[in-house]
């Protein structure tokens, strides 16, 4: 999960022109990617604020419909 993140965080910094709107479709579809190998996802809000001071907030809420073990064997409920 670190590559993930190290590639939202070099996203997010390389949009200096101030549109994080495309930033974040493609942000919000790779946690959604990830989230899916895990648990049932329902809805994910993906939001971007300016941080207090220097750089950005992101806020990642979802609603879990149930989760499951590693590998999506098995389910947990």
């Amino acid at each position: 999960m670190g590559e993930l993140s190290n590639r939202i965080a070099r996203m997010i910094e390389n949009d200096g022109s101030g549109d994080i709107k495309r930033t974040m479709s493609v942000v919000q579809s790779d946690i959604m990617s990830l989230l899916c190998e895990f648990m049932d996802v329902r809805k994910l809000d993906v939001t971007v604020d300016r941080a207090q001071g220097v750089g950005f907030e992101l806020k990642i809420s979802a609603e879990v419909e149930r989760f499951y073990g590693v590998g999506n064997t098995t389910e947990n409920e």
